[in-house]
């Protein structure tokens, strides 16, 4: 199993300067290639791009515009969202207004390399991620560690802070929800009740697939998103 390269390394580190900063400029020096550069560097390969084709990889919808040109629809952290084939820029269906920088991210990412795969059931740890064992111990840190942190042993509250977000309840540990990302993306939270011996337990999982539509280091500052979101709600 190969380690991450320092290429790859260096956009993990970018995307957590920029949700660690917000909408502050990331400064970094000349010589490495920007986030936003690569989200760029992204889209240019992207509308080069068969439309359709990527429509059928990433299960959306293709919508063609009678000029030559389309649109993909699609579903975006539970809402309803579409992106022109001229520049690949995610905007809300109703508002029309262009969504969230981090989102923007990973829909580039997503719509770059989803090798076409059917979704797949079950779930897998971060550790079941090609190299994710590399970077597990940090992932957990800003993940699993900071969930019970926050919810201790209020399930309520936790439960009630996955709803907000857009989270199902499945039947998995004591408490579980699915959070659909893209239609090929998918992240359940889910909390295992403590007892006496042992404290409880709250893990990040992925759909089993999702290493056919997103590199690791994506899914780990995507899991880093959905707990900010959880602990923000």
């Amino acid at each position: 199993m190969s380690r991450y390269v320092p290429q790859r390394k260096i956009y993990l580190a970018l995307f957590h300067k920029y949700y660690t900063r917000a909408k502050k400029d990331i400064n970094m020096p000349s010589e490495e290639t920007s986030l936003a550069d690569r989200v760029e560097e992204l889209r240019a390969e992207l509308t080069q791009t068969d439309t359709r084709q990527i429509a059928t990889q990433t299960g959306a919808t293709y919508k063609s515009n009678g000029d030559g040109t389309a649109n993909l629809h699609l579903t975006i952290w539970g809402k309803e969202a579409f992106v022109s084939d001229q520049d690949y820029i995610a905007k809300d269906l109703k508002t029309n207004a262009p969504l969230d920088f981090l989102t923007q991210a990973f829909l580039a990412y997503y719509f770059h390399d989803s090798k076409g795969s059917p979704p797949e059931d079950g779930w897998i740890s971060f550790t079941e991620l090609p190299s994710g064992q590399f970077y597990n111990s940090a992932f957990q840190g800003y993940t699993s560690k900071e969930l019970l942190r926050h919810f201790e042993s209020d399930y309520q509250n936790f439960r009630e802070a996955a709803q907000k977000i857009g989270g199902v309840p499945v039947p998995f540990a004591a408490a579980a929800y699915k959070i659909q990302v893209f239609p090929r993306v998918a992240v359940l939270v889910a909390c295992w009740e403590g007892d006496e011996e042992f404290p409880p337990s709250y893990r990040i999982l992925f759909n089993s697939g999702i290493a056919h539509h997103l590199p690791t280091e994506v899914c780990a500052i995507l899991g880093e998103v959905v707990t900010k979101r959880l602990l923000k709600d």
